[in-house]
């Protein structure tokens, strides 16, 4: 098997020590409470020092050793041969290496629970600072969110384990309506954040699924919703002749402004087709998810975090809001982590390699039918290692899932199964031998909770074999009371009928209902750095003829390969540039009275375009842990970032004089911290805050500022006098 992992994996160990050598400690017996006797030998690829390895060839075991490794259990078969037997013996995933993975178990079989444990242990590993990800779990039950919480309930297995209650700073997201009625102590101690989608981002086919169950709307609908979209997108002229500009983002109520006034639409459609549009229209705005601006990859996807999309709070409708966030999800990261540089290395641009996990996949990427995600996950499961980027899906019926998706696993962990048919699809996916005692139907359907049996394509790996996985360290599943303020939450949106009733009788809405609707929702502050449309446009479409060349080379087999990647066309977007992102440490605080240059960092780069500098260093102050929790821990209305590129002027000399300027309009340092090779100098006045920093290019300086606060009038003004610095 050949060996794949990402450029941004550890380094390898550069020796072993006698402590690395002390054998492992195996999982006591008492933690074991399932230990069949299976007769098959057991060949594995086993460390002495650390277990049981899944997903790595001894080769590449070699190289990497313990790094970047997470125990998800413990071999909990039993062997003829006692000498031989491996009962105990902790079992440890590979997250070095990009995987497609498939977890699967009838309800209450413990599925999900795995997947905690791989969250948490994916998490582990980037404490560790043994790979540089991001993860992005999918929760479409409601179990995953409590994982800021420690799991005090089961101190004495986790000693048994050698493990310790503990929880984790992952990052919630919630339907933004929920989030708005939520106490701010709530948002806080749970570690909330608002969760929205553009209508932008939606097609007219995604929109079906949005407006109808099963996603069929009537022709005439269906045109009438691509009318709607292509005008907002290209502008359109009221009766009056005044000119309704382009919108490069719109909202739902701009949607149903263009039906109501847009004279073309008023004479193809007849009013009935209009009406009923509005009210679907209405129907999905009352959700309060849709809202311009959105939440991108960019903010799901970041390096070193572990992500929650939660939308449990939407209930029926959930399913397919996920459905088009995952599309959403799927696509921005595979396209951007197929950008390649001229000389055909990987780059690593604004999205790192990503974990997307997705719970109760059936829904999402069905075997039959469609949905808004499941073209989506099918590439991304099909190119996604490709590019250094791996899938977990979870599901109760691994025979409902798509054949396409599951046929790139090479790692299975199935729970118990009780269907014929999934057994059956089971057996047939397994990438690795299966003992005669797997295929009895009573033995797979009478596991215990939390054992599963696992198969693993790896060449060492010649069999399957049972593991018991391990007690979690954090809470699994959502609590009483904060699914009960949920509830609450949800109950305040007014009844779709009696909305429904008044718009047919033709009355208006309550002052109140109207209120409600997600548009006039706070802002919520979070610091996108998007591609334009037309950026977009180009990348995706250079997306698709990739993967339509690629796939015709590879009918039968989608291998990771060593042929060259795609490579950037004339007039095409410009590469994005190639960096590390890493939590390294940060130094003491520094406030001097007056700034001295020569403390500051200068982050320097190889010969690139103006633009990807001026990008670089701007991502970089939005998006460094250190400037994110200055800049954007308090709520603030309004944010700006100004690039200041100079070639005139030595770059300790232009952060000397920046800074003076914000001096002289009252702002004063607060400190000046380091991490991974650039310097952030942050900044403040009253309710305003300011982060900059700086990189170089051969004789290109660019400071980069990022200001936000209660005043967007004030945050202007400081943009504004700061941008007379830029060169011209």
């Amino acid at each position: 098997m050949n060996e794949h992992h990402h450029s941004d994996g550890p380094d390898p160990p550069s020796q072993t020590t006698h402590e690395d050598n002390k054998p492992v400690d195996l999982i006591p017996k008492s933690a074991l409470s399932y230990h069949p006797r299976i007769g098959d030998p057991l060949d594995l690829l086993v460390d002495m020092g650390s277990g049981v390895v899944l997903g790595r060839s001894a080769s590449f075991h070699t190289k990497y050793q313990r790094a970047g490794l997470g125990m998800i259990g413990a071999i909990t078969e039993t062997s003829d041969d006692v000498l031989t037997s491996l009962f105990g013996m902790p079992v440890l995933l590979d997250f070095v290496s990009p995987h497609v993975m498939l977890v699967a178990g009838k309800r209450g079989s413990g599925k999900s629970y795995t997947l905690g444990i791989i969250t948490e242990e994916l998490a582990l590993a980037m404490e560790r600072r043994e790979i540089e990800v991001a993860g992005v779990v999918i929760d479409t039950v409601d179990v995953f969110r409590q994982s800021v919480e420690p799991n005090d309930d089961q101190v004495d297995l986790l000693e048994k384990w050698g493990l310790k209650a503990r929880g984790f700073p992952f990052a919630v997201y919630i339907p933004r309506r929920t989030y708005a009625g939520l106490p701010d102590e709530v948002k806080k101690k749970a570690r909330l954040f608002p969760l929205a989608i553009s209508p932008r981002e939606l097609t007219a086919s995604d929109w079906g699924f949005v407006l109808e169950k099963g996603g069929q709307l009537s022709t005439a609908m269906d045109n009438l919703m691509g009318d709607v979209l292509e005008s907002l997108r290209k502008g359109y002229s009221l009766e009056s002749g005044e000119k309704v500009p382009l919108k490069r983002d719109f909202s739902i109520p701009d949607m149903i402004q263009c039906i109501d006034s847009n004279p073309s639409i008023l004479e193809l459609y007849q009013p009935a087709s209009r009406t009923a549009m509005i009210q679907r229209l209405r129907r999905a705005d009352r959700l309060g998810v849709f809202h311009p601006g959105g939440t991108s990859a960019q903010d799901l996807a970041i390096a070193g975090q572990i992500t929650i999309i939660d939308v449990a709070p939407l209930g029926s409708d959930a399913n397919t809001v996920l459905a088009i966030l995952t599309n959403m999800l799927c696509r921005q990261v595979l396209t951007y982590r197929m950008a390649w540089t001229d000389e055909g290395e990987s780059a690593r641009e604004e999205l790192p390699p990503t974990w997307l996990i997705i719970d109760e996949a059936h829904t999402l990427v069905p075997k039959s039918g469609s949905t808004p995600a499941k073209e989506a996950i099918v590439g991304y499961a099909k190119l996604g290692r490709r590019f250094g980027c791996s899938l977990v899906l979870c599901t109760q019926q691994p025979s409902a899932v798509s054949d396409e998706a599951i046929s790139q696993a090479d790692i299975i962990l199935s729970h118990s199964l009780s269907h014929d048919n999934d057994i059956k699809a089971l057996q047939q996916r397994a990438p690795a031998v299966m003992p005669e005692k797997f295929r009895d139907k009573v033995f797979i359907s009478s596991l215990p909770r939390g054992v599963g049996i696992v198969f693993d394509q790896t060449t060492e790996n010649k069999r399957g074999f049972m593991i018991q996985v391990r007690p979690r360290v954090s809470q699994h599943g959502g609590t009483d009371r904060l699914s009960a303020l949920f509830e609450a939450v949800r109950l305040m949106i007014p009844d779709e009928i009696e909305l429904e009733e008044l718009e047919i009788k033709g009355a208006a809405a309550p002052e109140s209902i109207e209120e409600g609707i997600a548009k006039d929702l706070p802002e919520v502050p979070r610091p996108p750095l998007k591609l334009s449309k037309e950026d977009w446009e180009v990348m995706d479409a250079w997306m698709k003829e990739y993967i339509e060349g690629y796939f015709e080379r590879q009918k039968q087999e989608y291998a990771i390969t060593e042929e060259p990647g795609p490579r950037e066309e004339d007039g095409a977007a410009k590469p994005l540039l190639e960096w590390t992102i890493t939590d390294a440490d940060i130094q003491e605080e520094y406030t001097p009275a007056e700034i001295d240059g020569s403390v500051v960092s200068i982050r320097r780069f190889g010969p690139i375009t103006r633009s990807l500098l001026t990008k670089a260093v701007a991502r970089k102050v939005l998006y460094s842990p250190v400037t994110h929790t200055y800049l954007f821990g308090r709520d603030s209305l309004a944010r700006e970032t100004t690039s200041i590129v100079r070639t005139d002027i030595e770059p300790h000399l232009l952060v000397e004089e920046i800074v003076s300027k914000m001096g002289a309009m009252g702002m004063q340092i607060d400190s000046i911290k380091d991490s991974d090779g650039f310097s952030f100098v942050m900044l403040n006045k009253d309710s305003i805050r300011a982060g900059l920093s700086v990189g170089a290019s051969g004789p290109m300086t660019c400071v980069a500022v990022a200001v936000v606060g209660d005043s967007r009038k004030e945050v202007s003004s400081i943009s504004n006098q700061l941008s007379e610095y830029a060169e011209e």
